[in-house]
This record gives C-alpha cells, structure tokens and sequence, in this order.
C-alpha cells in the first residue's frame, strides 16, 4: 500500500501575531528585500558618466515612485545648486536668442539689475538732451559748421561770378543760373541763342570746380553729423557709464555678467535713440507702444531661476508633452500682429532639472514618437532645446525664434515596466547606450523576522500618507495574511502594497471606532471579490443546474475533473472542466482536439506531446503502439493554454485505455515530465477554491478532495472556509511526486497492476491491429 501525502488543516494556517495596534508605531518608508534596487540605485547617482542613466522597472502601484523620490531627495542633498539660466537679445542675429549660465542667486539680481537700468534709461536719458548745456554745445557745433559753409558758398560765388554764373538756392540744392549784364537770370526762356550757348559754356568751364565746392559742402554736412553724433554717444556714454558703474562694481567677481553688461551697454549705446525718441512720444500711444516694444530687446529672461533651491533640483513630470518638457515660445498680440521675442521664451521640466534628477513614466513618454526621439538627443548632446526648434531637420513647430540650446546634462529616471524595457532594448539602439541602469523592484520577499517587526510600521506609513485611521493587531494579522495570499506562497509576502492601501481606504469608512479591526478588513476582502466575480457566479450557477456537466460522485472511465482559471483583470478563479479521453487502435497516437480546432496554445500543446513521450517509454519498447486516442476539455469553447492540465490528461488516456475506472470526486492539477515526475504549476489557491465550492454545493461528504503537485505544498493559500472543511475531513488535499502516486489516488489500485492492465490492453491493440492488416491482405 502507497503512502500518500494528505495536507493537514494546520500546515495551512497562516499563524502570525501582532501585539500592538499601529498606534504604538512611528512612521517611515519602507522597502523590503530590495537589496538590488538599492545597489542599482547607488551605482546610477554616484557614477557621473554618460549613459548612467536609470530605469526604474517593477509593477504599477509597488512603490516606484515613493522610492524614487526618497534616495533622489537623500542623494541630491549632497550635490550643488545648479546655475540660473538667462536669454537675452541677439543683436547680431535677432532670430536666435542667446544664453547666458550664471551662478545660482545672481539670475535675479542681474534681472534686477538690467529692469532698474531700463527703467533710468527711460526716465532720464531723454532729459539729458534738452538741458541748456547740451543744446549751447550743440549749437555751437552747428554755428562752426554754417560758419564754414558761409565761407564755402562766399568763395562758389566769387568763383561762379568769374564765370558769368550767379549761385540760386532751391528746395533741390544748388543750381547754377546765367549772368547776363549784372543781372541773375532766373527765366532761361527769355536768353537768346547766342546767350544761351554762352551759359552752357561757362557751365562747361566751371563744372569741375562746381563739384569741388558741392564735396566740400557735403564733408561739412557729414561732418555736422558725425560731430553731432559724436555729441550725442559723448553725453550718452558718460550717462551709461554712470549708470552701469554701480551695478559692474556689484558682479565685478562675475566675469561672464560683466562681458553681458559690456555687450548690453553697447548695444543700448548704439540704440540710445530709442529712449531719447521714448521720452517725447509719451502723447503719441501708438508710437510710444511701438518704442516700448523695441526697448523690451535690452530685457533680459530670467529662464530658469534656481535661488529658491537648497540643493539639486529633483523634478517629477507627470505630463511629459512637447511644451511641458522642453518649454516652448509664447506670441503677443499687438493690433491684430502676432510678435514675439526673447522675453516671451520658457522653460520646460528638462531645464529646471539641469544639474539635478528629472523623472518620468516611460509610457507618458512614448506617447510620441518624436518626443521621445528630442528627449534622447538632449541627453545624448548634453544640450536642451526648446520647442519649436527644428530639432530632427523635417520640420519647425513653429515660425521665428530659434533660440539656442542649453548647455548640460541632467540625471534622468525612467519609471516603467519590464515589458517596455525589454521591448526598447530589443528595438532602439539608443537606448540600453542612454539608460546602462536598471534598477529592478522586487515584487516578492520570503518572510522573515525582520519583515514581520517592520510590517506595522509600514502600515503605519500608509496610514500616516493617506490621512486614515490606526489599525488593530488583530488587523494587522489580517492584513499580513492576505499579503501573503496575494504573493501565493505561504512562505513569502506580496510587496505591492497598493493593494493594502486600497484595503485601509474602504476599511475606514466601516468602522464606527478609532481602529480598523480584523473584522472591517475582512468584509473590504470579501466585498472586493464580490465586485468582480459575477462570472464565476454565472459559471457556478450553471454547473449546479446541470447546463455545465461536472460530476463529482462515483466513477468514470475516460473521465477525470481537471481544473481550469479564468483570469478578468486582476481577478482569477478556477472551476473544474471535464477532460476526456476515447481510445481506439490506430497510428494516430494522442489526438489533441483543442488543436486539431485551433483552440489548443503552445505551451498546451507541448503538454499533450509530452504525454505521448510517457506512453511511448512506459508502454512501447516491447511492441509498436497501435493506438488512437482523442482528448478534448469538455464544454470549453475558448482557448487552452499551458501544461498544467498534462497530469490529468495522462490519467485520462490510461483510464481510457485501460479502461479502469477514475473517482470523480477528486479533481487534479499538476504538470507532468516524460518520465511520469509531477511538476509544479501555478494558481493552486485558485484551483482548489474553484472545485471547493462545487462540491460544497453539491454537498461535501469527506469523499472530496484535489490532487495536487507536492513541490506546490508552499503555494497552498486558501480561506478559512476551506480549512475548516479539511479541519472536519469534509475535504481533502492529496500531494504527489509522480504519476503512479495519482494513479493511486484516484483508482485505488497499486500503481503496478494498473500499469499491467493499460500494457495489456495496448497489447490487445498491436495484436488487433496486425491481425487486421493480415487480413487485408
């Protein structure tokens, strides 16, 4: 007689003890079992080389977020603030802006600066130019200049006159007029022939010396301008200079910000027109709108201004779009024109985050292809540009300004997914080469003292963050449970916390004490359940009425209760299905019907071939296997997928062939090798549930159980509805290593006779089968 391994009631219980409510608690973050996250994470912040940046990987809701914030916030404490980072006026080439980096803190003083210098300039540069002192030298230049024009024009008319040429002043400039008997003659119609050909003459004579004298009187008018100019870039520097002293002397440690004022001042110097033409269009709006208009290029765009940060900026974008991310150009309108400037530039997240952390989630991120390509070229470049550049050369977001990029580099983490990771390793070179870190979160840890003495203080967390209420000890055991439950391990704990705070959120609102109890947790599990297992309701319901055929008393050939799980969203639960088997003689071998309909996955199919590997080694090697045997999941119209049906499936051919008969009371699950080992499979808690609750049903008599694999005894997590029903041996759970120790189970017969009896009846095929051919022929 075998020794079969049968679960008892208290191996399954999740004994756990808590002796102090969350009340006894301080709060503070805490991460179980990451021990290569935070190895990640420490070579990503330390190591200052291009391509260390982070991917952060691990599932919605476990804390990616929360743990990146805090070792950012921890690491950026020791790094620098970053510098400011100005845009001023191109005057060389208007259209590209460019940029100026400068210590943090002095981006706002040196804006203070320039809006104070602006603001004189406006005020007080125009008066300089109608004081008495400017006005006497000025006139005194333009009195030396008539002066010098008198003598010129004294000395052309002496001249014209030895010419017989009298000098005429016209709106037009300078005409040469004959003199006819002492007499200007202003009337050339009235000249004869004889006369008129005397002018042209003398015209022709004097015409060299004409010219001489009209260069002569143009250097005076240009020089009039030039020393009037002179006059006038005289008075204004000296303004300038007073005015510019006080804040040169302020930045004077400061080399970059005095090479700007030097390049400010001059500019302003060159423009000084501007403010002079300011202060006297003050009656004039529209034309004193437009000199403001102009004034506003010696402005200066405080872009980024850091003076408020202590240390690295560590910046979250939650909403990474073009504008966002890399900032973008604002217009004005101004009488129905739209116009912009250097002013109207701003910054994005990725220039706040220079010389610190920016953070995103990858599927925000590549939502857009083409922002993903700009993101890559900004790390890769070391330099952020602005929106509306035109970054990929197909073309420009928008019309006028292309401002230069900014210099430097910025630490960025990527929160997402494997999947995604693998997927961008796979497909985008660039990426493994941006992103050398990947700091993966481990979603399941074995539990050990350590996380039992620190589980309430993370509850505590949750409870502190969220702003809810304490919980009991008797909650706490209830929670830790169904963590434990979540990671279907007995031994281990589910670290997707999100789930627990989900729990204490809906747990509040029940509870009419200061403390979320056992009781109040309990009814939030079940009531979550009830939310989504309407189907499995449905299917249940059928199965009772007989529309779905399972039988669980008696026995039956070719027949076996496999166990299947239908997965909706994040909920799963298993219900048995009927599998069997019908054999015949023939060359066909294992039919697998699922496939033959195109029902049937991979991994299913698989499972069946290596069942007819079994066959083969067990039954074959003293004859040829002359067999036919068709297996199908009865009632099942959707796809069947993995092996884990492959133990039942085996009995069910070797009930079949053998034709002895199986207990339908007992339901099995389980993946078997080649050579007839039992292999683990996955959603145990789910399988055993699901037959559970039909034989409840149907009405439990200590008959009922599930075979399962022995190497899945840790994955054993089930309610305590089960648990009392094995406690009172209503039900069972039987554990086995190998396919003789189920053929026990479910016949009742020794291993051996049963394999007798398959062999001989394989034998009757071959004999069957040759005697049929002899006959053919």
């Amino acid at each position: 007689m075998m020794n079969i391994s049968k679960v008892k009631a208290e191996d399954l219980k999740i004994n756990i003890r808590f002796d102090k409510s969350t009340k006894e608690y301080s709060p503070k973050p805490i991460f179980f079992s990451q021990e290569r996250l935070e190895k990640a994470f420490e070579t990503g912040l330390k190591v200052n080389k291009e391509g260390y940046n982070i991917y952060v990987s691990g599932e919605d809701g476990i804390g990616r977020a929360t743990y990146t914030r805090m070792k950012l916030e921890e690491h950026s404490k020791n790094l620098p603030v970053p510098e400011d980072i100005i845009y001023y006026h191109n005057f060389e080439d208007p259209y590209k802006p460019r940029v100026l980096i400068v210590k943090s803190g002095l981006g706002k003083k040196l804006e203070s600066s320039i809006n104070k210098i602006i603001e004189k300039l406006k005020k007080e540069v125009y008066k300089v130019f109608e004081s008495k002192e400017y006005e006497e030298e000025k006139l005194k230049l333009i009195k030396d200049a008539e002066e010098k024009r008198e003598k010129i024009l004294e000395k052309l008319k002496s001249d014209a006159n030895k010419h017989n040429l009298g000098v005429l002043f016209t709106s037009y400039g300078i005409e040469l007029v004959p003199i006819v008997e002492g007499k200007i003659i202003t009337n050339l119609n009235i000249l004869t022939d004889k006369q008129y050909k005397e002018y042209q003459e003398n015209l022709n004579k004097f015409d060299d010396k004409f010219l001489d004298y009209v260069q002569q009187l143009r250097e005076i008018d240009e020089y009039l301008d030039g020393v009037l100019k002179d006059l006038k870039l005289r008075i204004s520097k000296f303004k300038l200079d007073g005015l510019y002293y006080k804040h040169e002397r302020e930045f004077k440690e400061h080399k970059e910000i005095l090479e700007f004022l030097k390049y400010h001042k001059e500019n302003v110097l060159n423009n000084i027109d501007l403010f002079i033409e300011l202060g006297f269009a003050e009656k004039n709006s529209i034309f004193y709108r437009s000199l403001e208009q102009e004034i506003k290029k010696f402005k200066i765009n405080l872009f980024v201004d850091n003076s408020n940060l202590n240390h690295a900026p560590v910046i979250f974008e939650t909403n990474p779009s073009f504008k966002n991310l890399f900032g973008g150009i604002n217009f004005e309108a101004e009488m129905g024109i739209l116009f912009t400037s250097h002013t109207n530039i701003f910054a994005g997240s990725f220039h706040r985050a220079r010389g610190g952390f920016l953070v995103l989630y990858i599927k925000d991120l590549l939502k857009d292809i083409l922002l993903w390509e700009l993101f890559k070229k900004s790390i890769i470049n070391k330099e952020i540009y602005i929106n509306g550049t035109d970054f990929l050369g197909i073309f420009s977001l928008s019309v006028g300004l292309t401002p230069s990029p900014v210099p430097g580099s910025v630490k960025v983490i990527l929160i997402g997914d494997e999947y995604t990771y693998n997927l961008l390793s796979e497909f985008d070179n660039d990426f493994k080469k941006i992103f050398k870190i990947k700091a993966e979160f481990n979603n399941i840890a074995k539990i050990n003292q350590d996380v039992i003495n620190n589980f309430p203080i993370l509850v505590k967390n949750i409870i502190e963050s969220e702003n809810l209420k304490d919980v009991s000890s008797d909650g706490l055991e209830e929670l830790f449970r169904y963590m434990v439950k979540l990671s279907e391990n007995k031994n281990k704990i589910y670290l997707n916390f999100s789930y627990l705070t989900d729990v204490l959120r809906e747990a509040e609102i029940k509870t009419n004490s200061d403390l979320i109890t056992k009781i109040e947790i309990k009814e939030v599990i079940n009531e979550q359940i009830f939310r989504e297992n309407l189907l499995e309701e449905k299917i249940t319901e059928l199965i009772d009425e007989g529309k779905i055929i399972v039988e669980i008393e008696g026995t039956r050939i070719g027949q076996v209760n496999g166990l299947s799980v239908y997965e909706i969203g994040d909920y799963s639960f298993g219900k048995p299905s009927r599998i069997t088997a019908s054999a015949y003689i023939g060359e066909k071998g294992i039919i697998n019907i699922e496939r033959e309909v195109e029902l049937s996955g991979p991994f299913h199919d698989k499972g069946v071939l290596i069942i007819s590997g079994y066959l083969g080694r067990k039954y074959g090697t003293d004859f040829p296997l002359s067999l036919s045997c068709s297996i199908t999941f009865e009632q099942s119209y959707g796809e069947v997928e993995g092996d884990s049906a492959s133990l039942a499936e085996l009995i069910v051919v070797l009930s079949e062939i053998g034709q002895i008969p199986v207990k339908q009371s007992i339901a099995i699950t389980g993946s078997v090798d080649q050579h007839g080992n039992v292999q683990p499979v996955g959603r145990i808690k789910e399988k055993v549930s699901g037959f559970f609750k039909i034989c409840k049903i149907k009405s439990l008599n200590g008959s009922h159980g599930v075979i399962v694999p022995k190497r899945n005894y840790d994955n054993i997590i089930l309610d305590e509805e089960v648990i009392e029903a094995i406690e009172k041996n209503l039900f069972h759970i039987y554990l086995v290593d190998n396919v003789d120790e189920a053929i026990y189970i479910l016949t009742g017969m020794d291993p051996l006779e049963f394999h007798r009896e398959v062999k001989v009846r394989l034998e009757d095929f071959y004999k069957n089968a040759i005697k049929g051919l002899k006959n053919r022929f």
